[in-house]
């Protein structure tokens, strides 16, 4: 059996070949989502997609799926592309007031790796949910919580400039 290592709690058993096969289910989607995303963060997104546990789902809806695979990126850039476990850790910064202050950064990556001319309505509204405290989001945000997946700790801030593939629409 193959099982995750601890920067990808929580854990599941799987055999080395389903470990690989949920990679590559969830790499094309992550692509066309995030074109531009680097190698290396693909890499850490697809371990986290299998830890949480989460493969493309054909039997859902684009939407469903885009919205999931982007609330996983958006958490992975959080914590990998900002200051967000520094003021956590360091400076005792709430939360929701560290994702505040961290999301100029944040958007700013996330944009450059889906760089798209006209508004992407799924990543800004999954961005957005996660500004806001639980009270404070609409009822449609309600179904599902983008915070379970940022329960998670990168283990270092990663700077990356590598860009792949040209802007592709998700519909």
């Amino acid at each position: 059996m193959y099982r995750q290592g601890a920067q990808s709690t929580p854990t599941e058993d799987i055999t080395f070949e389903e470990h690989q096969r949920r990679r590559e289910w969830n790499r094309s989607p992550i692509r066309d989502l995030f074109p531009r995303v680097p190698a290396a963060a693909v890499e850490r997104v697809l371990d986290l997609c299998i830890a949480r546990p989460f493969t493309y789902n054909l039997s859902q809806s684009k939407l469903w799926n885009a919205r999931h695979l982007t609330s996983i990126v958006v958490a992975h850039v959080r914590h990998a592309y900002s200051d967000y476990d520094q003021l956590l850790r360091e400076q005792q910064v709430e939360r929701f007031e560290a994702r505040y202050r961290t999301a100029e950064r944040v958007w700013k990556v996330l944009r450059e790796w889906c760089p798209w001319e006209q508004s992407n309505e799924v990543l800004e509204r999954c961005f957005k949910v996660t500004l806001l405290r639980p009270e404070e989001r609409q009822p449609a945000d309600a179904e599902w919580d983008p915070m379970d997946i940022d329960d998670y700790e990168e283990p270092e801030r990663v700077n990356e400039s590598e860009s792949v593939g040209d802007p592709m629409e998700i519909d």
